[in-house]
């Protein structure tokens, strides 16, 4: 009997014990997990609601007002509609004296509102909010286009758009036949991708800040054809820097020069000496590039009904053979390529006989079709009527001669400059004296350069007066510069101008065997 009351007793020292020992590890474990919880959060709760407000939580809160004065948070940024308020907007750090709401402006740091996004520039401290501010634009005056212009090329259009607003145009849209309208990131945009010769539809409409739509612009606009232009033609060959000798006659091919060419208001290139890459077939003839001018239009003179070689001698490159300049002269204004009364200069008039039967060649053979006569441009001649330095310009007086004898016979300094009053504006006329020493030619033999053909034919450009009888330079049959009187019967050799979108046929070279052939 002791033995069962002894094991009894051990029983119930085990239920003690353990019961003790759960509360131990109980107390343990709350101990741990309220220390742990203790790090974590060291912010006691109660009963209650934590008051804050909606910017509290966010580094940047958005704000809108219909009328400049109530604002409204919204979750994201307008695009259109709302001006962004830079005078009310702010950013700022809390400081250990004052909570967000009394924090003072961060003056370091600058808010850029552009293309609907907000740029926040210059924050350098943690805990930075901003606070954005957007005003409702009462607007309600759509803007106006005033122009659109393009430019192409085979494969591109590139637009250009100029439109005015009361508060200011801030979007730009542009769509290509049916496809979606795009939004540009300004006036310009540049479709790309496009097959050559082909028309497309270019619309254009703007938007103002108040989200008011012009009016929709619509342009037809067909890129370039397959081919060549004269800037393509240009492209492909080397420029000489520098200029070339001019005293010394151009026997040889010295290729293509740059000058000045203020009467296109640009630069021009010119061909010179005994060149063979700037023959062209155009109106069912051939014809030899002089030169590209500034505004690209690119200025042939006459080969005949076919392409010479240089240095043949051949009356098939004169147009009009033996005609006078003019047929009176004996006053110094016949030397104009027209005249009246007694002036010096004039750009309407009597037409001088060249000028006559020039046009009538002219109306004949290119006029006459309208294929070709829309390839022409109008060109710019120059029929130099200054008069040599030191001398006087009378109308039947004293002797004196131009200013061209002195440029070219003395200085060799041919220019592309002329006098605004004798410039005229043509669908074709002759060649210049300073063209023709561009061209290689001066006071001396060359039988070798391009512009010789063995004939004798004039240029519009007047040499002298000699008291009884005008005098005009002309190139000689041995292919140098001169002069003779107004009167004496030489060939007529037609310069003509081609526009600068003028398309040539793809694989043309402008040599004697592969002209460049127009489309």
């Amino acid at each position: 009997m002791q033995f069962k009351r002894l094991k009894k007793n051990y029983r119930k020292q085990t239920i003690i014990g353990g019961l003790i020992l759960v509360c131990i590890t109980s107390a343990i474990t709350i101990t741990t997990t309220r220390a742990k919880y203790k790090l974590i959060q060291d912010m006691p709760l109660v009963r209650g609601t934590i008051n804050y407000k909606e910017p509290d939580m966010r580094v940047v809160a958005v704000s809108i007002s219909e009328d400049g004065t109530n604002y409204n948070i919204v979750d994201e940024i307008p695009t259109e509609g709302y001006r962004f308020n830079s005078d009310k907007s702010v950013c700022k750090v809390a400081t250990e004296t004052s909570g967000i709401e009394n924090a003072p402006k961060d003056e370091g740091i600058t808010i850029e509102y552009v293309n609907s996004k907000i740029n926040i520039l210059g924050v350098t401290k943690k805990g930075t909010r901003c606070y954005l501010y957007f005003d409702k634009i009462l607007d309600t005056t759509k803007p106006t286009i005033t122009n659109v212009t393009t430019s192409v090329t085979k494969t591109e259009i590139n637009v250009t758009v100029s439109a005015t607003d009361n508060e200011g145009v801030t979007e730009y849209w542009y769509q290509l036949n049916s496809n979606a309208p795009v939004k540009g990131t300004g006036n310009t945009h540049k479709f790309t991708g496009l097959s050559a010769g082909t028309t497309y539809s270019v619309k254009v409409y703007v938007k103002d800040a108040a989200g008011n739509q012009s009016d929709t612009t619509t342009k037809s606009v067909t890129t370039t054809p397959n081919g060549q232009t004269s800037d393509s033609i240009l492209a492909g060959i080397t420029v000489k820097p520098g200029t070339p000798t001019f005293s010394n006659a151009a026997t040889t091919d010295e290729g293509v020069y740059k000058v000045s060419d203020p009467v296109y208001d640009g630069y021009s290139y010119y061909w010179r000496g005994a060149v063979t890459n700037n023959y062209v077939k155009f109106a069912g003839k051939c014809w030899r590039i002089v030169r590209i001018n500034g505004d690209g239009s690119m200025r042939l003179i006459y080969d005949g009904a076919t392409c010479h070689a240089n240095g043949t001698n051949t009356t098939d490159s004169i147009a009009v053979a033996s005609t006078a300049y003019n047929t009176i002269y004996n006053q110094s204004n016949y030397v104009g390529w027209t005249y009246t009364g007694t002036s010096q200069r004039t750009l309407s008039g009597t037409a001088s006989n060249a000028k006559t039967k020039l046009e009538s060649w002219y109306s004949s053979n290119i006029g006459n079709n309208t294929t070709y006569a829309s390839k022409v441009a109008d060109g710019k001649y120059c029929n130099d009527r200054n008069v040599q330095s030191g001398s006087t310009w009378t109308i039947n007086g004293s002797t004196f001669d131009y200013a061209g004898d002195e440029r070219l016979y003395t200085d060799y300094a041919p220019t592309l400059s002329c006098n605004s009053g004798d410039v005229y504006t043509l669908k074709v006329g002759l060649i210049t004296a300073d063209e023709v020493e561009f061209a290689g030619g001066n006071s001396e033999n060359n039988t070798s350069y391009y512009l010789y053909n063995g004939q004798h034919y004039w240029t519009m450009s007047p040499y002298y007066w000699d008291g009884t009888i005008a005098g005009v330079f002309f190139v000689q049959s041995h292919g140098y510069l001169t002069r003779d009187w107004v009167n004496i019967t030489y060939g007529l050799r037609p310069v003509i101008n081609l526009k600068a979108d003028t398309l040539f046929q793809e694989g043309g070279n402008g040599t004697l065997n592969n002209p460049y052939v127009v489309a």
